[in-house]
């Protein structure tokens, strides 16, 4: 299957931020597990869940990454799926995860991959147990994931930690007539409500959409326009969708591009997405804590 092809098959089926955010970064290559759990919108039969080893934003003041950069090479030594009825709890039957038709996988590298289809047969509001197991020293995380990012300790116990690879898309086969995207920054991922909670706006919004949409969330706290504009990794994906909504504006202001840069990387955005075909709605917030010229 090409990526083109998945994202024929496959739509997202969460409405948590999704992104590469920052580098889990390890002195030296060592054994890591990991695991996320994700609230489904809607349920499918199948399900696929789309990597990269690429990031899409720009985290904090950038000293440590910046967008675009890639990752070192690393390899998922398993990984598996299951279904539970809440975020902490475990899943009765786990469905071990294939890429080609092998367990395991070497990453490195710009390009997307994704697994092989998983017979999950899942329903809304159930949660989907992502659990990975990789050996490797620098590889993409989601820092200011608003979900509760586990990892195994030596002695088969779990403690907080977000430095594991998420997805960057829950994709389910169920039939759908639209597909939206949401590109902004923290505001739009979510950051600032409760974790577990799915009530961010884009979220809330969701609930208020017919059954046949499908809805992406791709926003990235401390994302910057400027990084969307530059049409790689985390622009491509927003391509996928009918339409998409861009809200960008606070973070560029922080960074002191000035009010012609911000215009010139919106309507790079913009005239981007309308050539894959896109509808857009632009919008932003109002400063909220700026005086003076911001």
């Amino acid at each position: 299957m090409t990526l083109n092809d998945y994202y024929r098959t496959y739509s997202s089926d969460c409405t948590a931020g999704s992104s590469n955010q920052a580098f889990a970064r390890f002195g030296e290559p060592a054994e890591h597990t990991g695991r996320i759990s994700y609230r489904l919108s809607h349920g499918g039969e199948r399900y696929s869940l789309l990597f990269s080893n690429r990031l899409d934003s720009t985290y904090s003041d950038g000293t440590a990454s910046v967008a675009n950069d890639i990752g070192g090479t690393w390899d998922i030594l398993g990984m598996r799926v299951g279904l539970s009825g809440a975020w902490d709890a475990e899943p009765e039957l786990w469905h071990t995860v294939t890429f080609d038709g092998e367990k395991t996988k070497r990453v490195s590298g710009a390009e997307p991959f994704f697994t092989d289809p998983i017979p999950l047969h899942a329903k809304g509001g159930e949660y989907l147990c992502y659990e990975i197991t990789l050996f490797g020293d620098c590889f993409p995380c989601h820092d200011e994931i608003i979900l509760n990012a586990r990892k195994k300790t030596a002695d088969g116990g779990w403690v907080p930690d977000k430095r594991i690879p998420a997805p960057l898309m829950i994709g389910s086969d169920r039939p759908v007539e639209k597909r939206i995207g949401f590109l902004g920054d923290s505001i739009t991922q979510g950051i600032g409500t409760e974790y577990e909670s799915y009530t961010h706006w884009v979220a809330k919004t969701a609930q208020g959409l017919a059954d046949n949409v499908s809805v992406w969330d791709l926003g990235i706290g401390c994302a910057r326009a400027y990084d969307a504009a530059s049409d790689q990794g985390w622009l491509a994906r927003a391509k996928q969708c009918d339409t998409v909504t861009v809200c960008f504006g606070v973070n560029d202001l922080f960074h002191a591009r000035t009010v012609q840069q911000i215009t010139d990387d919106l309507r790079t955005i913009l005239v981007a997405l309308k050539k894959a075909g896109c509808r857009t709605v632009l919008f932003t917030v109002p400063p909220f804590d700026m005086t003076g010229d911001l």
